[in-house]
């Protein structure tokens, strides 16, 4: 077994956690919390889901990952993202121009708002919430990795 396939398996069994589980969900919305708190608009554009076009590229921690497919696992209904996931630049959680895993996406997408006038905010509050996600890891050790978020998915989802 490889160094990832390992990690992967570890950061696997760490989202199964009720405990690791809580406090991903509490974090998230202390975070969307913080984020209504600066009153920022989604005009639901999807611009911000096409990293390519829209010239950004998202960021997350593979425990994010692990706990995002552990939560698509239970939502038969979102068993075809894994098709949608290539190098046209979208992720592939995006359907018609929508988040299909908006109640369970990552930090990143959570603060992310294209609005003019959020960036001013934006940088502080991921950093104070990644702070938060990297003190989670540190607290159960579990591996911390910081990855592109495509990349992530396709490295969780290889075959062994």
């Amino acid at each position: 077994m490889d160094e990832s396939t390992i990690e992967w398996t570890a950061w696997r069994a760490a989202a199964r956690r009720p405990v690791i589980d809580r406090a991903i969900a509490g974090l998230y919305a202390d975070l969307d919390g913080a984020v209504r708190e600066r009153g920022p608009v989604c005009w639901a554009s999807g611009r911000c889901c096409n990293f390519n076009a829209y010239g950004h590229l998202l960021y997350v921690t593979a425990l994010e990952i692990a706990w995002v497919l552990e939560k698509v696992g239970e939502m038969p209904a979102m068993s075809d993202w894994a098709t949608r996931l290539d190098a046209r630049g979208t992720c592939p959680f995006q359907v018609n121009s929508l988040c299909s895993a908006h109640t369970i996406r990552p930090l990143g997408c959570r603060i992310y708002f294209c609005q003019h006038g959020t960036e001013a905010w934006q940088h502080e509050l991921y950093e104070n919430f990644q702070s938060r996600l990297r003190s989670l890891h540190d607290e159960h050790a579990i591996p911390y990795r910081y990855m592109e978020w495509r990349a992530g998915l396709a490295e969780a989802i290889a075959p062994t």
